[in-house]
């Protein structure tokens, strides 16, 4: 029998993807702990994996932002900044489908001739993984991942109950989002802002829905998350 393929690596575009997910966990804990009207940040410096942060309307900003700064191994400084906390979930998305999506979209026609799909993962360190599957089916280790994209040997993207199930498992976790590639496009599902009790109670609803087709609406519905189509 072939062994399957599985590789781990670490490149800059992990690294950055990593950063990102892990500069936004620590806004939304800042945002909440300083009970900010907004956070922003500059996003020229988010090209260096500097995070520059200003706060709007905080109570004690500055004690938030070094209670949090070292949980998260990130380089912090208060400044100014245009761009607001919101944008960055998409900023994730969009630098995915820059950058490591063309190795996934590889693996997508690779997959629709073995039958087999194929997983990329992204750990919060910026460490990355690839793992092969059988039909339908990877087998995806049990630890914290900030981003993730599988493919599909069909021509559809639309994710099937055990994708759903393990999609929201990682948003619930505070991983930011996850993609689904086949040969005709790919689709994200990934969060909006920080998860509301209402939320976590949705996504783990959602773990018990069989129809596809159901389960997009009410992902549709939640003000917290978003799916959208990958160009």
């Amino acid at each position: 029998m072939r062994s399957k393929y599985h590789e781990v690596f670490v490149d800059k575009y992990t690294e950055k993807l990593g950063f990102l997910c892990r500069a936004i966990n620590f806004l939304e804990d800042v945002y909440e702990d300083a009970e900010c009207s907004e956070v922003y940040v500059d996003s020229k410096a988010l090209a260096e994996l500097l995070l520059v942060v200003k706060g709007v309307s905080c109570d004690n900003l500055e004690d938030s932002v070094e209670r949090f700064k070292d949980r998260y191994d990130l380089r912090v400084v208060l400044g100014v900044g245009e761009t607001p906390l919101r944008k960055l979930y998409d900023h994730v998305v969009k630098y995915y489908a820059r950058t490591l999506r063309h190795r996934v979209r590889k693996l997508a026609y690779k997959d629709s001739e073995t039958s087999g799909e194929y997983y990329l993962g992204v750990l919060f360190d910026g460490r990355g993984f690839i793992l092969e599957g059988e039909e339908n089916e990877v087998r995806v280790p049990s630890i914290p991942q900030c981003f993730s994209a599988h493919t599909h040997p069909s021509s559809s993207p639309l994710p099937s109950p055990a994708d759903l199930k393990m999609i929201t498992r990682l948003l619930v976790d505070r991983g930011v989002g996850h993609a689904i590639e086949s040969r005709s496009g790919g689709l994200a599902i990934y969060r909006t802002a920080p998860l509301s009790l209402e939320d976590y109670e949705a996504l783990r609803e959602l773990e018990s829905v069989n129809d596809v087709t159901v389960a997009i609406h009410k992902l549709s519905e939640m003000r917290s998350v978003k799916t959208r189509v990958i160009t």
